[in-house]
């Protein structure tokens, strides 16, 4: 009974510190997460490059920058037309013509498979004529050759005594 009760003592002692570590966990408030301050968008390494040049005390009058666009914005406008004119497209090219190589290529594919054929139509030949070897083969063995009728070979010639 001894062991019993110690081991409970261990697990009651277990069972608070796991509650004590786990309080401070369960206490803390989610943290509000705040936006970020929007920063101006640094210029570009061309732009910050044709700032620095000032080429030779003249001012740059095509320099773009966030503040240009902002400044131009206001009077930026679109220029559209009521109709549109009919689009000309090139003619088509000519399709392209094979390459030596590629005419190399389609030979060499036309004559495998040419050769493929004839080689499909001997296998055929070869194995029509081991089967008419066989069949000729096995009826040579059965006494059947295929010239006399084997009804003759059933009935003798002369009838059987007693009848």
């Amino acid at each position: 009974m001894q062991v019993w009760e110690h081991i409970r003592e261990d697990m009651k002692r277990a069972l608070v510190i796991a509650v004590a570590l786990a309080l401070p966990l369960m206490g803390e408030e989610p943290k509000q997460q705040t936006p970020a301050p929007q920063v101006a968008q640094p210029d570009s390494p061309l732009v910050a490059a044709a700032k620095r040049a000032n080429r030779k005390g003249k001012k740059a009058t095509n320099v773009i920058t966030n503040e240009t666009l902002k400044q131009s914005g206001a009077g930026a406008h679109v220029t559209t037309t009521a109709a549109q004119r009919a689009i000309q497209l090139p003619p088509y090219l000519p399709p392209p013509t094979p390459t030596p190589e590629m005419a190399a290529i389609q030979e060499r594919d036309r004559q495998k498979r040419a050769a493929a054929a004839q080689a499909a139509q001997v296998k055929k030949a070869e194995e029509e004529k081991t089967r008419k070897a066989e069949q000729a083969a096995a009826a040579a063995e059965d006494g059947y050759d295929g010239t006399q009728d084997d009804a003759s070979e059933l009935v003798p010639a002369t009838p059987p005594p007693g009848l």
